[in-house]
């Protein structure tokens, strides 16, 4: 893969990160949002829904995701807001002193208003009470977060193709713990394996935004994941994908939606050649076979699509032809833009599970599928939120992609590391037997080797 100055930039923002924990983000929370859902006569909590959607977020970006490390973060995200009151507080004093205070009917106020004393006093370092928080906070407010923290319409960034806004699908698994609960909701395919979950997302190109996502079992297709999500994708759109979408079904629904698609076709399809616009450029008609098993008995309106075919050299093997399907039908697009809006897609951005090894949830810590879905969500808006960063950071700027950075930053295609229990850990140990979070396979490792026939020469000497 090219240079990806964006990963580069996320790189960089996730470090500055780490150095303000309880501010970086106060500029990009929705707190206004969150206020006007709040339920009246809710008690005035210290982990109110907005405290600990925020602590959630703040943690994703850690290392130690550990609920203690969760409450240490708070704890600067308390210290701020007493803070606050205080300055509130004196500001009133001080106005009140000058009589600049409006004068209104009535009893004259003495204060602010009524501030829990919890907010005034320090909290405890114990877990308890922040996660029963987490476990009381309603998944819709995550979801009010994470649809607010895609929203980039405040800042300029090359986001059009040709009158296009650019997204892109792509799916890839998390492995869960191992508990009855998450058994039962995200099934795995292979029999007496751990259970696994299927996310698929759609991402924004130029932004590099997560437009939305779903989460569910791997028992389950990413078509019929990503079915779900195309009535939230703006219409008049383009959508890219890899060959595994090139589906008569999924063409069909993102024409009904309005959405157009550019697709590869490694696969062999039947067609009938409607016009030859150029040289391996024709318009074809695709029509309609079987109902594929994710549609669960949903029936496809149309029985036949026209859809433009594109055979072209691949530029990675020499001699080889490739093959386009998309449904831009616009003949003053040239088939070598389409070519190279295809063959570029992950120039600037990067895919989901780049994304997943970036914010550390390969495996997913929860035991439960509610927390489960929380956790990542948690992720995907800490993810949002450093592109957002970066956004800021670069508005008015185009991206150059030049070399191959990503692997000095991050370990993308190391194997996580797993115990037979699913807990994950970094370091070889005598004895300990190594399985990959892909397909349980045993990982040969030639220094915990060295290591053990080492250690039974020098019990042979004794």
């Amino acid at each position: 893969m090219k240079e990806n100055y964006s990963l580069f930039l996320t790189k960089k923002i996730a470090q500055e990160i780490q150095k303000d924990l309880s501010g970086i983000f106060y500029s990009f929370f929705p707190f206004d949002k969150l206020a006007s859902k709040k339920p009246k006569n809710v008690r005035d909590r210290v982990f109110s829904p907005e405290n600990t959607i925020l602590t959630m977020i703040l943690t994703m970006i850690q290392e130690d995701k550990t609920l203690q490390n969760s409450v240490n973060i708070y704890s600067l995200i308390h210290k701020k807001n007493q803070k606050r009151i205080a300055e509130m507080q004196e500001r009133f004093e001080q106005e009140k002193e000058l009589g600049k205070k409006e004068k209104k009917a009535g009893r004259p106020r003495t204060g602010i208003g009524r501030i829990a004393k919890s907010k005034t006093q320090e909290i405890s370092k114990d877990t308890s009470a922040y996660s029963q928080a987490r476990i009381r906070l309603p998944e819709e407010s995550l979801r009010t977060v994470f649809e607010d923290s895609k929203d980039f319409a405040d800042i300029q960034y090359p986001n059009k193709w040709h009158g296009y806004r650019v997204f892109i699908a792509d799916g890839t698994y998390l492995q869960m713990q191992d508990t009855e609960a998450l058994r039962s909701k995200f099934r795995n395919k292979k029999a007496g394996a751990y259970p696994r979950g299927l996310l698929e997302a759609i991402i924004e190109q130029g932004s590099g935004a997560i437009y939305d996502y779903e989460l569910d079992s791997d028992s389950k297709s990413e078509l019929e994941l990503l079915s779900r999500m195309i009535c939230t994708i703006p219409q008049g759109s383009l959508l890219l994908a890899d060959d595994l979408y090139n589906c008569f079904a999924i063409f069909s629904l993102l024409k009904q939606r309005g959405v157009e698609i550019i697709v590869p076709g490694k696969r062999t399809r039947n067609y009938r050649v409607v016009e030859t616009i150029a040289e391996g450029d024709e318009i074809v008609e695709l029509t309609k076979s079987n109902n594929s098993e994710w549609l669960h008995g949903k029936q496809i309106e149309d029985k036949k699509l026209l859809m433009r075919r594109i055979e072209y050299e691949n530029p990675q093997k020499e001699g080889e032809k490739s093959v386009i399907y998309t449904s831009l039908m616009d003949k003053t697009l040239s088939k070598t833009d389409i070519i190279l809006k295809y063959e570029c897609r992950w120039d600037i951005e990067i895919s989901i599970r780049e994304i997943k090894t970036i914010m550390d949830v390969n495996v997913v810590r929860a035991k439960s599928p509610e927390m489960a879905g929380k956790e990542v969500a948690s992720s995907l808006i800490a993810y949002n939120y450093i592109r957002r960063k970066i956004a800021e950071g670069t508005e008015n700027s185009v991206f150059s992609p030049e070399t191959d950075i990503i692997q000095k930053y991050f370990e993308i295609n190391s194997p996580v590391l797993l115990d037979r229990l699913g807990r994950r850990y970094t370091k070889w140990s005598v004895g300990r037997r190594g399985y990959t979070d892909e397909g349980n396979n045993q990982v040969h490792n030639p220094a915990a080797e060295r290591s053990s026939l080492s250690k039974k020469n020098e019990r042979a000497k004794i």
